[in-house]
């Protein structure tokens, strides 16, 4: 009896190991024989293995080929958890119906009543959008000279009492929310620090409002004139800094909004007839910016 089940438990283990090293040599032609990203040796039973560790095994079930999750995943692949599907054109289509995290949005066009529950946060130009652009069913906290270092500072008074910025956040929900500083930080440190602190707010804005969309808006250039004439609020210190901060938006929750490509500008500077201290516009140009922020809309 005891010769009969060590056979029988013999036989089990030989049919395993035929039934892995057949799928082993599949798996191994599927999806690891000259992959760029993965070493694995040509065993079958090694690959059954890793296949099965890696889930890409999972592939012959869901009928699109898979690889192993990595630290990237390119222009043809899908993460879903923390299986990475790489899929061919025709597969593309039912896997973004399958998953809603991966879906990003385009700008489109909105009438006045999109601004409602939005928050503008900003420094002076944000102060002028909020007396002169004619938005009036939005939340403003702005202030002169307002800058990204003052995020967690109590320069608001809200509801009675002295508040920070992220307090107020922390208090109220808004559904969308427009964030614009940098150019009184150009003469504070360099590009690069002021981007560590400024992705550091974004991060807190996005913990402390998850259901609301962030509008990331790049700085107004100066004049040239201006530019030419000042050390450290030039063209190229804030270009320097937009095209930092724009790299946080990832057209899902985060979106760069740059007012510079508005009529506002031209050739690289703003234009000098609508300004009257070469940094800040006009009140009667305002209404310019609340119609492009109106057509760099996100709907839902």
């Amino acid at each position: 009896m005891s010769d009969r089940k060590n056979y029988a438990l013999l036989s089990l283990i030989v049919i395993s190991a035929l039934v892995f090293s057949l799928l082993g040599t599949r798996w191994n032609a599927l999806y690891y024989h000259n992959a760029d990203t993965y070493t694995v040796p040509n065993i079958p039973l090694v690959t059954a293995m890793k296949a099965i560790h890696d889930g890409t095994y999972l592939s012959d079930l869901l009928g699109s080929r898979t690889v192993t999750t990595a630290s990237f995943i390119d222009n043809n692949s899908l993460l879903f958890g923390n299986i990475a599907f790489r899929v061919s054109e025709t597969d593309l289509s039912a896997v973004e119906i399958m998953s809603t995290n991966i879906e990003t949005y385009s700008f489109t066009t909105a009438d006045d009543n999109y601004f409602k529950d939005a928050c503008f946060i900003g420094d002076s130009r944000t102060v002028g959008i909020s007396q002169y652009s004619g938005i009036e069913n939005a939340t403003f906290l702005c202030k002169n000279s307002l800058s990204i270092y003052d995020y967690d500072k109590k320069k608001f008074t809200y509801e009675g009492e002295k508040k920070t910025i992220r307090e107020i956040l922390s208090d109220q929900e808004f559904s969308k929310i427009y964030l614009m500083v940098g150019i009184n930080e150009c003469g504070t440190g360099t590009p690069e620090t002021f981007f560590k602190q400024y992705k550091e707010v974004v991060a807190d804005i996005r913990s402390l409002q998850p259901d609301a969309l962030i509008f990331i808006q790049g700085n107004l250039l100066v004049t040239e004139s201006k530019s030419s004439e000042d050390e450290n609020i030039t063209n190229e210190n804030i270009s320097a800094r937009n095209k930092l901060i724009a790299t946080l938006a990832n057209q899902k929750d985060i979106f760069y909004i740059d007012i510079n490509e508005s009529s506002l500008c031209a050739d690289g500077s703003l234009i000098s007839d609508y300004t009257w201290d070469q940094v800040h516009i006009r009140a009667q140009y305002y209404p310019i910016w609340k119609d492009f922020l109106l057509k760099h809309a996100i709907v839902i």
